[in-house]
């Protein structure tokens, strides 16, 4: 069966967020929640995470809600190798040419690595030397992230990425009926092993496989 990309549905922001790691703003609840899945084959988590998304003229949001027993981060610096701690991460293809996208990843330390990745013949080039300007985010931990084997519980993300960084969308800001191409994972390292997850599982253990990406519709409905 040929692979169908899952599409989700992003409603503007009817008020203000404040990107402060708390997912209480009252747009939060009327977005639809994403449950990830096992990256590798598509089933459910030991650890569950569930993702949000809305948009204005000015940002794309993203929100994390991440369980986890043993949250764990020891990198502060920005452009640093965190995928090899625990991460949540968007990657987005604003043109679907499924070769070029803005890879935002944030950790339980809100470290953040963003990068712009060039991806041809399954050979993805990150460009370090690319910030996202202007990009917001915050994290809120329910436990002690700098600990290993603490009783920890959970960890939200919530981030703001600047409209002005998907320079090869069609229109910006989008228009309502506008379709990017958007995957969402997260990396998380236990003491029974690592777990990969994804909202569109690419099949394997590597993210960087924008054909696997779902589709991101853009709906002119504020909630």
């Amino acid at each position: 069966m040929a692979f169908q990309r899952p599409t989700y549905t992003c409603f503007r922001v009817a008020h203000a967020i404040v990107i402060d790691g708390e997912l209480d703003d009252p747009s939060w609840q009327g977005a639809p929640p994403i449950g990830l899945v096992r990256a590798d084959d598509g089933s459910a988590p030991r650890q569950p995470t569930e993702v949000r998304v809305l948009w204005d003229d000015d940002y794309l949001y993203v929100a994390f809600s991440c369980q986890d027993e043993d949250i764990w981060g020891t990198t502060t610096e920005r452009d640093r190798d965190i995928y090899n701690q625990e991460v949540v991460e968007v990657f987005v293809d604003p043109d679907r040419d499924d070769h070029t996208y803005i890879e935002i990843e944030v950790s339980p330390l809100n470290a953040i690595l963003d990068l712009f990745m060039l991806n041809r013949n399954d050979r993805p080039r990150g460009l370090w030397g690319w910030d996202s300007e202007g990009l917001l985010s915050a994290v809120k931990v329910d436990g002690d992230p700098t600990r290993r084997g603490t009783r920890d519980r959970s960890w939200t993300v919530e981030m703001a990425i600047p409209m002005s960084d998907f320079y090869t969308a069609p229109n910006l800001p989008p228009r309502a009926g506008d379709v990017w191409h958007m995957n969402l994972y997260r990396i998380d390292r236990a003491e029974w092993g690592d777990e990969y997850t994804a909202w569109s599982p690419p099949g394997r253990l590597n993210y960087h496989t924008p054909g696997r990406f779902g589709r991101l519709l853009f709906s002119g409905e504020a909630v």
